[in-house]
């Protein structure tokens, strides 16, 4: 005799891997997430409410599909923050970026394209981004011509970035062998 399957409900699915009733519902909108399996018959009438997904079946689609999710999840938020900081180009803390690059790795991070300029620039101005740590006529060698972050500073923003709507986690893709 096999064990019973435990099932879960969408607010223990948020429970699990601490994530909002947003993100939730953005997992089963997707194809390929566990089907529903059954309602609770006490809470007829409910809908969404009752729905109840398998467990196992949820943790290995969140293993697959969000990966940095599944690893705080199951390893704590350091090693979350180890596997994202790994699929970030290697390069010395140290190196000066530009906006342009801040913009690709961001973006690219997140979504697998750069971030407009424009929308950068008004990231920049709204105090949304961390404020550059050189800037032209700083009097700190060696001399720069615009504001510019160390790779330390952009890699820290992409990988601990507030918000990001419910999501609050970066978009994070396995690597190939």
């Amino acid at each position: 005799m096999s064990p019973e399957r435990r099932l879960v409900s969408r607010q223990e699915i948020r429970a699990m891997y601490g994530v909002g009733a947003n993100v939730v519902a953005g997992w089963i909108a997707q194809a390929g997430f566990p089907s529903a399996q059954r309602a609770d018959a006490a809470g007829a009438g409910r809908g969404r409410e009752v729905e109840r997904f398998d467990q196992a079946a949820v943790d290995g689609w969140v293993r697959e599909h969000e990966e940095r999710v599944w690893i705080g999840a199951h390893e704590g938020p350091a090693a979350a923050r180890q596997a994202a900081l790994s699929r970030l180009p290697d390069g010395n803390p140290t190196d000066l970026l530009d906006l342009d690059d801040f913009r690709t790795l961001l973006g690219n991070f997140n979504r697998g394209r750069a971030v407009a300029r424009g929308t950068m620039q008004a990231y920049r101005s709204r105090g949304q981004i961390p404020a550059a740590d050189r800037c032209e006529g700083d009097g700190i060698d060696p001399e720069v011509y615009e504001e510019m972050w160390f790779r330390k500073t952009v890699y820290d923003y992409i990988v601990d970035q507030p918000g990001m709507g419910a999501r609050g986690i970066g978009r994070v893709t396995r690597k190939d062998p």
